[in-house]
């Protein structure tokens, strides 16, 4: 008997560490239908995106991933694990969040409380971090220096690229050394095939590799992982 109560106390445990707390914020975005929304989990990761819910369409845009951490002022550090910039976002006394500094999207964003719930911790992570995974992310990395460090030089030239002719999300590279889409907007600059994008509030936010005739976003920033953008004739 002793065994046995010994056996289920351990099932019980095991099922409990199993699963985890999410809180989760959300508010309007610039497109119609579409929501804002944070993820903060127990395990100290964050998730920042957007949600379409439109009649039977639902699809989730994920922009930033990390690990987060509290400040005694009730101000949160969303560390993204990519690119290595900081958002900071507070919390209100009614538990809504408000965007410190962040992109210059962001600058009126108010994320407001929703639900908290419970999830599992190994469906979770692979939903939305085997993409991310310590070693994807290392590979990112060597990858975007053997990009940066290339000498022969791919042909590129500014314009306005796009998954598809006609998309909602144009990615507008300016000879002027600006860029524009839907979400961001700043400089950019080439070193070798590497292109770094920075926001003008954030500073670096993601970076695409230069192929032939193409680009490519090697992370989810709006765009899908590996997404390639090309130049449409008007």
């Amino acid at each position: 008997m002793k065994k046995l109560n010994i056996l289920i106390i351990t099932m019980i445990i095991s099922i409990i560490s199993a699963f985890g707390q999410v809180q989760e914020y959300e508010c309007n975005a610039p497109a119609p239908e579409e929501k804002a929304f944070l993820t903060l989990c127990d395990n100290s990761v964050y998730i920042f995106g957007f949600r379409l819910n439109w009649k039977d369409i639902y699809t989730e845009s994920i922009i930033s991933t990390g690990f987060y951490e509290k400040n005694h002022n009730d101000t949160i550090v969303l560390n993204d694990q990519v690119n290595g910039y900081q958002i900071l976002v507070k919390k209100d006394i009614n538990n809504n969040i408000s965007v410190v500094r962040g992109w210059c999207f962001m600058k009126d964003i108010k994320l407001n409380y929703k639900e908290s719930h419970s999830y599992n911790k190994t469906n979770y992570d692979s939903t939305y971090y085997t993409l991310d995974s310590r070693y994807s992310l290392e590979n990112l990395i060597n990858e975007r220096e053997t990009y940066r460090n290339q000498t022969v030089l791919r042909s590129f030239k500014p314009g306005v690229y796009e998954t598809a002719q006609d998309s909602d999300n144009k990615l507008i590279i300016n000879i002027d050394g600006t860029y524009q889409n839907y979400l961001t907007e700043g400089t950019w600059k080439r070193k070798g095939n590497l292109i770094t994008f920075y926001d003008n509030c954030l500073g670096e936010v993601f970076t695409a590799f230069i192929e032939d005739g193409y680009i490519v976003v090697k992370h989810r920033f709006y765009y899908s992982n590996n997404e390639r953008l090309q130049i449409f004739s008007e």
